[in-house]
């Protein structure tokens, strides 16, 4: 893994090199995590999470009411 050092700005701010941000996917307005650790801090992009019933619609399953189980699955339980 490349090592560069950077600068943080007067206001706190830490420019992350072109090359670090394509590797990575950062775009403009990109959220990130940053993460504090016992050697330091690690940032990762923030994945977007698929609302599960988005997920579950996408097997295919053989259901017969989806609402009723978006709904269950909104309540926390299932049936």
């Amino acid at each position: 893994m490349a090592t560069q050092v950077v600068k943080i700005d007067k206001s706190g701010r830490i420019k992350l090199p072109k090359n670090m941000r394509e590797a990575f996917g950062f775009l403009p307005e990109t959220d990130v995590v940053i993460e504090l650790r016992e050697n330091g801090i690690f940032i990762k992009p923030k994945l977007e999470m698929t609302p599960i019933t988005k997920r579950i619609a996408g097997m295919e399953l053989p259901v017969s009411d989806w609402s009723q189980m978006e709904e269950e699955i909104e309540k926390g339980y299932l049936k």
